[in-house]
């Protein structure tokens, strides 16, 4: 599917246009429109502030009004934080996401539209817009223009992830052998038995049944049973350098 376009009505300082570029490279965004921008076009500082992402902002359009720029899209979505006298559906970020992410499946056009940094979008670019986007704050509403579109855009990347809430680091591992966990065993064992743990001798034999269990159930890798061995060996040469 063909992600969104990003834009950006009006912007006044190259820094934001070159931070919204970034924030689209980083999160799968590739399309980038400026409306009648305020500052010289191309820019140097939105080269600088691109860092990576330089072939989004030579690929950029530029149109001198809303209607020519949106005139290609099916579906609109115009990001406010304030209340406006036009009627419209207003999502939150997530929820708009999804609404892109389905029209764009169904192969339609989509865009994300910003306000300049003065004044956000006026009442005529709003009422081109199908739905509005309200991005949640705390105590102070206004967002850079840059921080708004890195926000949006990460929301539809996580549109689309399905990258699990908890994992462990992402190394393989190999599961340890049969063999490995036995030599593992054995040597526990051993020196539990050095140590009297496993007393008294009538219990012995549940004993070692439940700490195999308890260490079988840990599915431990080939380098984590070396990892053990070593510091058993570890903590009865220490026990006995004790002694001494």
């Amino acid at each position: 599917m063909t992600p969104p376009a990003v834009i950006l009505s009006k912007p006044q300082m190259g820094e934001n246009v070159g931070a919204a570029a970034r924030a689209m490279k980083n999160f799968g965004l590739k399309e980038l429109v400026l409306i009648a921008p305020k500052m010289e076009w191309p820019n140097d500082r939105a080269q600088m502030l691109a860092s990576g992402s330089g072939d989004i902002l030579e690929a950029t359009q530029v149109y001198p009004s809303a209607a020519e720029a949106l005139a290609p899209y099916q579906l609109v979505l115009a990001t406010t934080a304030r209340d406006r006298d036009v009627l419209k559906e207003i999502h939150t970020p997530e929820a708009a996401m999804r609404r892109l992410r389905a029209a764009a499946r169904d192969g339609a056009r989509t865009a994300i539209l910003f306000g300049g940094e003065r004044a956000g979008l006026d009442n005529d670019e709003m009422s081109l817009a199908d739905a509005v986007i309200t991005i949640p704050t705390a105590d102070f509403w206004s967002l850079n223009l840059g921080q708004a579109v890195l926000l949006l855009a990460y929301e539809w990347l996580k549109s689309a992830d399905t990258t699990p809430a908890v994992r462990t680091r992402s190394t393989v591992a190999v599961p340890a052998s049969r063999q490995e966990l036995v030599g593992l065993f054995e040597h526990l064992e051993k020196e539990l038995d050095a140590a009297e743990f496993l007393f008294p001798p009538a219990k012995r034999e549940t004993m070692v049944r439940n700490i195999r269990a308890m260490i079988m159930r840990s599915r431990l890798s080939d380098q984590e049973v070396r990892t053990i061995r070593g510091m058993i060996v570890a903590l009865v040469r220490n026990k006995y350098r004790g002694k001494k």
